[in-house]
């Protein structure tokens, strides 16, 4: 169960570009053999990307991948690294919790409004959730990264 908790972006995200290619490669094969295009492929192949996306940041929050994070250590003797870290971990703290509050404003106009996709016709919320869930799991990962190079010697 630890091995999925600690890996679950990375089962996620494989997932969705399984699905992704499936679903791709299926309209082409309409369209080739069929002269008929699905539509909402497109709308799911989108979607799909975004939390992809979301995800893929905070798989590299989890392994200390972000540039910014290098750059600004990188500067500094390595007795203050893990000082820059911690900063520089609380300011992509702060990002995500304005980009979850923000996600979760859209997807509460969403929802309120009964806005719909233009292809499959499902609620727009289901899909805008992707933001700020995303968010949780970037910000989940940013403060296990910095808890994790502040108690190391230094920053690696």
């Amino acid at each position: 169960m630890k091995k999925l908790l600690d890996n679950i972006e990375e089962y996620i995200v494989a997932s969705s570009l399984f699905i992704m290619t499936a679903i791709a490669f299926a309209n082409v094969l309409s369209r080739k053999l069929f002269q008929a295009s699905w539509s909402f492929t497109e709308e799911i192949t989108a979607n799909l990307f975004i939390l992809a996306s979301m995800l893929g940041a905070a798989i590299a929050a989890k392994r200390g991948s972000h540039l910014g994070l290098s750059i600004l250590t990188d500067l500094f003797p390595k007795k203050y690294q893990k000082f820059v870290t911690l900063i520089s971990t609380a300011a992509a703290v702060v990002f995500c919790v304005v980009l979850i509050k923000e996600g979760f404003v859209i997807v509460m106009q969403e929802k309120a409004t009964g806005q719909l996709t233009p292809a499959l016709g499902w609620p727009e919320w289901i899909f805008g959730t992707f933001v700020p869930v995303g968010g949780i799991f970037i910000m989940i990962r940013f403060i296990q990264f910095g808890i994790k190079a502040f108690k190391e010697e230094g920053v690696k």
